[in-house]
């Protein structure tokens, strides 16, 4: 459960604001290369959704976990 309450807080903190910032770094790298090698921006949005989708699928065991 996070923040854990044996003392490991500023951990937890430092990897949530590492997940809620990596997107905002790495995605405009990602979104140039998706869109030099398919030529437009369509792809860009199916990937944004793959993306989307396997996080969904990455944070349900994590939501089961108390």
């Amino acid at each position: 459960m996070l923040p854990d309450r044996h003392g490991a807080a500023g951990r937890d903190l430092g990897l949530g604001g590492m997940g809620f910032s990596l997107g905002g770094a790495i995605g405009p790298v990602l979104a140039g290369q998706v869109v030099g090698l398919t030529g437009g921006y369509s792809m860009v949005w199916v990937m944004a959704v793959l993306v989307a989708l396997v996080a969904t699928v990455a944070i349900v065991p994590a939501k089961k976990v108390k």
